[in-house]
Parts: structure tokens; sequence; C-alpha cells
């Protein structure tokens, strides 16, 4: 008897996950390491809760920054096929950070260059579930200090504004408070590229000028017909800009319908992000209390 993600794809025998799991966790070496795979799942779980219409069926992907072998970066990525709504601990993939992001140096790799890297990168030589094909993506945000979780989802409201002809306007400023303290004073915007290599290295240009001109990172991507990308120093962090962002984009599409979008002026959003009682609230949305 064989379980399924969906309807076609990542097959495995029943009894397969559960022992993956117990592998993965004879792996985690320290308290720290478990404790990071537990919220990685929880996160996972959250953002494929059908409910919320952020993701279904095997789309979507989380990622966390872990620390080992003498503090050499290194995180946790869903396994391809798998499904964030009922992933396991044993369908993530530990992979050495530094060895994904040598990749990126490479101008246009092949496919067997990518597979070889991936084989380098790996933590443990013996897993055998691959990485998703957004690794790349995530390996290039977590590179980034203090960005600790990453999520990749596919949300209703924000796939309408990400593929209409009005992105990236539909989407740029700001239209009420709390929209400033979780995602941000701007977000970053990304013209449609072939998921992979080369969407990660133009994410990491854009990430690197935005964060050049504002000293410090971004916490919300809009992918051009793609989808949403969340960097948090938390899980709770990556949940709720992720909430925040769904929110925030069927209130846009709504706007849109009657009359248009009415954006906070600069000098609004300058005076949110400095009002101390805001700085306060931020500390909890992020999960650093």
């Amino acid at each position: 008897m064989v379980k399924s993600c969906f309807g076609t794809g990542f097959i495995y025998p029943v009894g397969a996950k559960e022992r993956r799991g117990r592998l993965m966790a004879k792996r985690i070496i320290n308290k720290r390491q478990a404790k990071i795979l537990k919220e990685l799942i929880e996160l996972s779980h959250f953002l494929g809760n059908n409910s919320l219409q952020l993701t279904i069926l095997g789309e979507g992907n989380t990622s966390a920054k872990v620390m080992d072998r003498g503090e050499q970066k290194s995180f946790l990525i869903k396994a391809s096929g798998t499904c964030l709504e009922t992933i396991g601990a044993g369908e993530f993939v530990h992979l050495k950070l530094e060895t994904i992001m040598r990749l990126l140096t490479i101008g246009n790799p092949t496919d067997d260059i990518i597979q070889e890297v991936f084989k380098e990168a790996l933590v443990d030589p013996n897993q055998t579930l691959r990485p998703s094909v957004e690794t790349f993506l995530h390996a290039v945000c977590l590179a980034i200090n203090g960005i600790n979780f990453v999520g990749h989802t596919h949300p209703v409201s924000v796939g309408i504004l990400v593929c209409s002809k009005s992105f990236p306007e539909n989407l740029k400023g700001r239209i009420y408070p709390d929209e400033i303290v979780i995602l941000g004073r701007e977000s970053v915007f990304i013209p449609y590229t072939d998921p992979g290599v080369k969407l990660a290295q133009k994410i990491k240009r854009e990430l690197d000028n935005f964060i050049k001109k504002h000293q410090q990172p971004p916490k919300a991507i809009y992918l051009q017909n793609h989808g949403l990308v969340a960097l948090g120093s938390s899980a709770k962090e990556v949940k709720n800009i992720t909430l925040t962002a769904n929110k925030a984009a069927w209130i846009r599409i709504g706007a849109s319908c009657l009359g248009g979008i009415n954006l906070l002026t600069s000098q609004e959003v300058e005076h949110i992000t400095k009002r101390l009682d805001e700085k306060y609230r931020q500390i909890f949305l992020t999960g650093e209390k």
C-alpha cells in the first residue's frame, strides 16, 4: 500500500515517512537544531493549510537556517514532491549553504552541474530525497544575516495581483499601518524569471540593491506570474508576513474595484515606521518575544 502527496508525483510506502523521521531525528545533533526542525514543520503545516488558500497540492516550500560542524552554515529545505500540509521530519533535505551559494556565481550551469552541486552540498551523503527546485532562492535569502526562516507560497490573492497587467504598481506603496509594521516600508518585485538558478541570481541582485539602499533586508518578495516569498528572523515572523501580504493583497483587489487604491503618503509611512509603540509591537510580531 502506498500514499501519495497528490494525485500523481511523489509516492512513498506507508511507514517510510515515519522511518525517515526517525533517521532524521538521529542526525539532529543538539536541542537547538531539534527546535528549529520542529518550528519548520509547524510553519510548513500552517502555510500548507488548504483553508488559508496560501498553497495547494505540492505548491510552495519552506526552509530554515541551522548551524553545525564548527558553526558552518547549513539549512533545511523541503524535499521536492512533498506537501507542506503533511510534511514530516524526514522530508527535509539538509544542505551546506556555502556550497549552494557558490553555484550562483556560474552564469548558466547545466543540469548535470546542478545535480553534482546538490550531491556535494548534502550534509548527509546518504540522503536520497532531492531538494526543492527553489533551493537556490531559499539559499540566497538565508545567506543574509538575521534571516533564519523563509516561506515561499502562492496565495490566491497575491496570484491575482502578480499575474495582472498592473504588476508591480498594484503592490507598491503601503495602504494601512500594520502593513508597514509587518512588511516594512517597501517590498522587492521580481519580473518573471525561470524558477531555479536564474531566478535566484536575479533575486540576489535585487536583495543586494535593497539592502544597500535601506540597510536592512526586505520582508516580502513578490514574483511576477509566480508568488510570494516571506523572509523572517523566526518562523512566527514568516507566518505573520505571509498572512499580512495575503490580507493586503485582498484589500488592494477590492479597492481597485471601488475607485482605486488609496496609498499612504511617504511622510505617513515614515511616521508609522518611527513610532515607538509600533516598534514595541513589532518585537512581538516578529517572534523576538
